[in-house]
């Protein structure tokens, strides 16, 4: 993973902290990103943030997606499994799209239910891979969405998920040692919002 930031924060050990981004750091960072199958983390710490981050976006292609994570009335958190890991729905924004409409859409062709409600945006996260021979950028735009209905989950199998369930608040930090990473940082940010997972305030 990658953050750009002014200053690594002490608290979060990172395996590569690099002073601001140049051609060569660009060339060793796409090559790194590649060939990262230890899951390592890099931090630029960024004099002028607006211009590392057009430059680092500059080395790849884009490729936009939206999702939620979604909460029922039961205080659970709607989990899928993808390719033996676990996520939350998200999937690519069609041509005339907005985000919302996106994310909504995803959620019910990933987990068969059609009575989410967006409530907030929550943050976007990134990652990378390959792609017909380029690298790409994926932004993930991702809404906190309360589920009201009682539909039971359909996994949208054709897309490699396999199952799709409602998880309590005890059994999330277990799911998490299996997860994406990316999905992380949106449940730690929802966590801090409403720890109780209580339907109520949102």
């Amino acid at each position: 993973m990658v953050y750009l930031g002014k200053k690594a924060e002490k608290n979060k050990v990172h395996q590569h902290v690099w002073k601001d981004l140049s051609a060569v750091k660009i060339e060793e960072l796409s090559h790194l990103l590649l060939q990262n199958s230890k899951n390592e983390t890099v931090f630029i710490e960024c004099s002028n943030l607006s211009a590392s981050w057009k430059l680092f976006k500059g080395i790849f292609q884009v490729k936009k997606a939206a999702g939620g994570l979604v909460v029922n009335t039961k205080k659970q958190m709607l989990f899928i499994k993808r390719h033996g890991l676990w996520d939350i729905p998200k999937g690519h924004i069609e041509k005339g799209e907005t985000k919302e409409t996106a994310a909504l859409r995803e959620v019910s062709e990933e987990c068969g239910i059609n009575h989410q409600q967006i409530v907030k945006k929550l943050k976007t996260t990134y990652h990378t891979y390959y792609l017909d021979e380029k690298l790409t950028l994926k932004p993930s735009y991702w809404y906190l969405m309360k589920y009201t209905g009682t539909e039971s989950t359909q996994p949208q199998i054709k897309e490699g998920i396999t199952e799709a369930v409602w998880v309590s608040a005890e059994k999330v930090p277990e799911l998490l040692l299996n997860a994406y990473p990316s999905i992380c940082d949106v449940i730690d940010e929802f966590i801090g919002f409403d720890s109780a997972f209580s339907i109520a305030s949102i």
